[in-house]
């Protein structure tokens, strides 16, 4: 190694937990070795409407990290946990499903701030000036390939990373630094075995044979990043999820082997659902300006809101959908709103 601080990786590594990560590697910036498994998944539209993911920039980034950053010779994977929506079949309150990680504040808020200290950490350390960045779902980085070669975890069935100490129930980050660290060993096992609960549970059939995900028939792709109205043969399929979907990894073995991936989860009562419909800019913004449910802005949550009462609501809901109605301007909603009346009529 060139640095003489003895053990800094396990410095490092332990201070990332101190801050609250649950997992911690190192790697180099070579290009990530499932890269052609990137393409193919665009040649075949399965990146839906996210179609920057094909630009010339994203391309060469992915394939490219010492290009994202130049000079980077290590790349810190590190693993943000967050807790899981369980899926309960037994009877219980009609509640909207929101994906665990959606609670509390957005990570893309809350993260930086951590992968910063984290910065200072290893500055303090070496006592001279690294040239760092951080990144979390914020830049052209093939992050499941890059942490899995940092020791991670494995990619599983479910498209998801998935680590033997934690499951898959934790958010990726990144911080490219022009030090170099000794790399953790490739985690090449693959501990999904036969196991295929994953591709049983998705109630769209997005889980694909080479372990990707076709986003256009994906509840959390569809109720978050998707813009316009959702395919009228998949609304039914959201059934009682409002924004996102942990069905794929609440039925993991490896999840379920972490009790704690399943505790606090929040849920959105009927009423808090309706309420949404009655919103205004000003009022959502405020309330949720800080939070994951501000991706979609309101109209995007009026949406989903609506496509929910429609699978869950009741009579007080066709009531308050009528008078969206009469409200909303907007032609996608009211289609949506349309819908869900015919829905709930359907269902008397």
């Amino acid at each position: 190694m060139t640095h003489n601080n003895v053990n800094l990786e396990g410095k490092i590594k332990a201070e990332a937990i101190r801050l609250g990560f649950s997992l911690c590697g190192f790697t180099s910036p070579e290009s990530p070795a499932g890269f052609e498994r990137y393409e193919k998944w665009l040649s075949k539209g399965h990146h839906a409407g996210m179609t920057y993911l094909d630009t010339p920039r994203h391309l060469t980034m992915r394939q490219h990290p010492n290009q994202l950053v130049p000079g980077v010779k290590t790349i810190i994977s590190l693993g943000w946990p967050y807790t899981l929506q369980p899926v309960d079949t037994r009877e219980s309150p009609t509640m909207g499903w929101v994906a665990g990680y959606t609670t509390g504040m957005d990570y893309h808020l809350l993260l930086p701030t951590k992968l910063n200290q984290l910065i200072d950490f290893i500055q303090n350390e070496l006592q001279i000036k690294v040239h760092a960045q951080a990144f979390t779902d914020s830049a052209p980085i093939l992050e499941r390939e890059i942490a899995s070669r940092a020791g991670l975890g494995w990619i599983g069935k479910n498209a998801c990373l998935i680590s033997p100490l934690v499951g898959s129930a934790f958010l990726l980050a990144e911080v490219f630094i022009d030090y170099p660290l000794q790399p953790d060993k490739v985690f090449i096992a693959d501990r999904c075995g036969s196991c295929h609960r994953c591709m049983d549970a998705c109630p769209t059939g997005c889980i694909q044979l080479d372990r990707t995900i076709d986003s256009g028939r994906c509840i959390s792709y569809l109720t978050i990043e998707h813009k316009g109205p959702i395919p009228e043969e998949l609304r039914s399929s959201l059934g009682k999820w409002l924004f996102g979907c942990d069905i794929c990894q609440s039925v993991c073995p490896w999840n379920s082997k972490t009790q704690s991936n399943f505790e606090h989860t929040i849920n959105w009562s009927i009423e808090d659902v309706q309420a949404i419909l009655s919103s205004t800019f000003e009022e959502f913004s405020n309330l949720y300006k800080e939070s994951a449910y501000y991706r979609t802005k309101l109209k995007g949550f009026q949406r989903n809101a609506l496509i929910w009462l429609g699978n869950n609501g009741s009579v007080e809901s066709s009531l308050l959908i009528k008078e969206f109605l009469l409200q909303s301007m907007d032609p996608e909603l009211i289609e949506s709103a349309d819908w869900a009346l015919k829905k709930l009529n359907s269902q008397k």
